[in-house]
């Protein structure tokens, strides 16, 4: 079960730097047109204009890095789930390699693959965090797919192999929409490049 404290906290961390981000734009356009409008009456105004203009600039690129961290640590917050005393767990997981892997477990996972470390840190799937390593990172990511759901089975206890693939039903959406939303940067970036 989802507590209240972490979907409060998941939402805030997906909510709030976007919000913010919305917040400084708006602000920022109307010292655009303060500094267009008023600009020539004083160049004290000016000077006061553009000194908002910086500190905006720089609010701006912390929103836009907060939208960056916080849209996977809201979804980890979203998806954790409380543990529950008494709760039985299959036999066969949380064991490493010692763990047998049920057929159900196996196969393509999607918010592995688009999600890498912060999927992978959520799941102690530690290998994931090689993602940062330049040229390895492109394997991990095909590994991740291809291997993620064996390993997060093997590396944490799990109620039943249905909890399980319920849970990573979870996480495919949101690696399929990280995917989608880097897609589209790459080729914006590409087109405007030109």
């Amino acid at each position: 079960m989802i507590s209240k404290r972490n979907k409060t906290i998941g939402l805030s961390w997906l909510i709030g730097p976007f919000a913010g981000l919305v917040l400084i734009l708006i602000i920022y356009a109307i010292a655009n047109f303060s500094i267009v409008y008023f600009g020539t009456a004083s160049e004290l105004w000016l000077l006061a204009a553009r000194i908002i203009n910086v500190v905006l600039g720089l609010l701006g690129v912390v929103c836009v890095i907060g939208t960056m961290i916080g849209i996977p640590v809201g979804i980890v917050y979203l998806t954790k789930k409380e543990s529950v005393e008494g709760a039985t767990f299959d036999k066969r997981s949380g064991m490493q390699e010692g763990s047998a892997v049920p057929e159900e477990v196996k196969g393509w996972n999607w918010g592995a693959f688009g999600l890498t470390w912060i999927w992978g840190i959520y799941h102690g799937v530690w290998i994931s965090l090689l993602s940062f390593v330049p040229i390895a990172n492109i394997v991990i990511w095909i590994m991740l797919g291809l291997k993620g759901s064996e390993w997060a089975w093997k590396a944490r206890k799990w109620e039943s192999v249905e909890a399980f693939v319920a849970a990573q039903n979870k996480w495919k959406p949101w690696g399929i929409a990280w995917l989608v939303v880097a897609v589209l940067l790459g080729f914006l970036s590409a087109m405007f490049e030109q």
